[in-house]
């Protein structure tokens, strides 16, 4: 049996909209474990996938696609909130565009017709236009608003919707193509994967006058918090002037991972002018010798400033701070998220970086363009995917605890990651987990760095493969 079978797809489209619909088929074939040959027209023999206008000709699987859905795109748009079409499917109530109510699925005697439109629908979650058209109407700043998002408006961030369109799909050839159905698993015979990676946004948070600063606010306000400013005081007594060592700190990291058989993503910044000297530790002789003996046998991304995501200059710029200290980097993310679809992609592309994993939330964990799997954007402009691939940011530490975002607690912050692994379980899709450094510290974040080990104890007994972004990235250049 063929690895991945080829799977004949005709299109019957506006030839404006076909790099749209070959874009998002592409996606869930990599998904599905397929690789797409595409025909063009109104019939064509020995086809397993049509997408096109209503027809009578039989084919195993149809998609139907309305007229309109093309100019909606050329007319740039936001889709009508008032016209998302939810149905219910195996217990969650799943958004469709572009698509007529009713059932999802209707059958014949060897065909499934989709009465939902899974193509369009999908382009509009992955290329994230409705944050793209917002940026065109000036209403987006350096970090999208998770309040303007499709997602947040009909409450729907913890469903990954491409995967479940993915599921719908994989179900439909079960029926009508049961030759093409494979397991998706990971690194051979895992059942789900979570990527690991951490921010190093200091190397040493607390100096002097953190220390200072901190021992001041907690006097102040005593009387109002007198438990936790008393543990503070003494704790950072302790613990910042006897034991807290940041190289000591990194270590432990590395090596319970290794403990536990893990492999995580580090990322550096490469600048080293910021206003706050914490962060400009790639400029210091001495750090950086620890950081290339520490990190020597690990994977190093760039954690690029806010202002690299939107100027290629000051990226390669940074990049090659990184790569003279002696680091080889592959991959990035954006410092607090900031980040534009449409400007960045470009702009990590020009500078040949492989892949990014910015593309997520800072208001709350899920899914910013519908999807968990690696994907690669597209290119509205040039109507074309980028070069870069996209492993989406799903979680990230600060997201879950700050009290401007989603104010958990570290029980309940164990109870929500654990339903995101059993939903990677589900779907035998992706999870990625940012950490950063400093929120290990046992006085300033108590037990949040046992939430990480936690949740990488459960996903590693229910057989998920714990990586690196770089093993993600070769296992899906394979697929694509």
């Amino acid at each position: 049996m063929e690895k991945y079978p080829t799977i004949q797809i005709l299109l019957n489209l506006p030839q404006k909209y076909i790099p749209k619909a070959e874009f998002v088929l592409r996606t869930y074939c990599s998904i599905l474990r397929l690789h797409p040959q595409f025909d063009y027209g109104r019939r064509r023999e020995g086809v397993h996938l049509y997408y096109g206008s209503q027809t009578a000709q039989e084919y195993p699987i149809k998609i139907y696609f309305n007229e309109e859905t093309a100019d909606f795109f050329d007319r740039l748009e936001l889709y009508p909130l008032n016209k998302v079409n939810f149905y219910s499917y195996r217990n969650e109530y799943i958004p469709f565009l572009f698509s007529q109510s009713g059932p999802i699925f209707s059958f014949g005697p060897q065909n499934v017709i989709f009465r939902k439109d899974i193509i369009a629908s999908g382009f509009y979650f992955l290329s994230c236009w409705h944050e793209y058209i917002l940026s065109l109407r000036g209403e987006s700043n350096h970090r999208v608003d998770f309040r303007q998002s499709l997602q947040y408006r009909w409450d729907f961030i913890d469903i990954p919707v491409i995967d479940v369109y993915c599921q719908m799909l994989w179900y439909a050839m079960g029926i009508s193509l049961p030759q093409f159905i494979r397991e998706i698993d990971w690194d051979g015979d895992k059942r789900f994967s979570i990527s690991i990676s951490h921010d190093i946004d200091y190397w040493n948070y607390w100096i002097g006058k953190q220390k200072i600063d901190s021992l001041l606010y907690n006097l102040r306000t005593w009387y109002k918090r007198p438990f936790a400013a008393t543990y503070k005081i003494i704790g950072h007594t302790f613990h910042k002037n006897l034991i807290h060592n940041p190289r000591r700190q990194l270590h432990w990291i590395k090596s319970k991972e290794e403990k536990l058989g893990v492999k995580s993503t580090w990322f550096l910044f490469g600048k080293d002018d910021f206003d706050d000297e914490r962060r400009n530790y790639i400029g210091n002789p001495e750090i950086r010798e620890i950081l290339l003996d520490l990190l020597k046998d690990q994977e190093v991304g760039l954690h690029g400033s806010p202002e690299a995501a939107f100027d290629v200059n000051v990226l390669l710029s940074e990049l090659h701070r990184l790569q003279n200290a002696g680091f080889e980097v592959k991959g990035y993310r954006s410092h607090y998220l900031c980040f534009d679809y449409q400007k960045s992609f470009k702009i990590l592309e020009q500078a040949g970086i492989q892949y990014d994993s910015t593309l997520g939330y800072w208001e709350s964990i899920g899914f910013r363009a519908g999807i968990s799997f690696p994907f690669y954007p597209f290119n509205i402009e040039e109507n074309r995917p980028f070069r870069v691939l996209e492993i989406p940011l799903i979680v990230m530490d600060t997201t879950l605890y700050s009290k401007k975002a989603m104010n958990l607690t570290p029980n309940s912050a164990v109870r929500k990651l654990k339903r995101m692994v059993n939903l990677a379980e589900r779907y035998q899709s992706h999870l990625s987990l940012l950490w950063h450094n400093v929120n290990f510290d046992p006085i300033d974040f108590p037990f949040w760095g046992s939430v990480y080990w936690s949740i990488l104890r459960y996903a590693i007994k229910k057989n998920g493969w714990i990586t690196t972004l770089n093993d993600i990235y070769n296992e899906w250049v394979t697929l694509s």
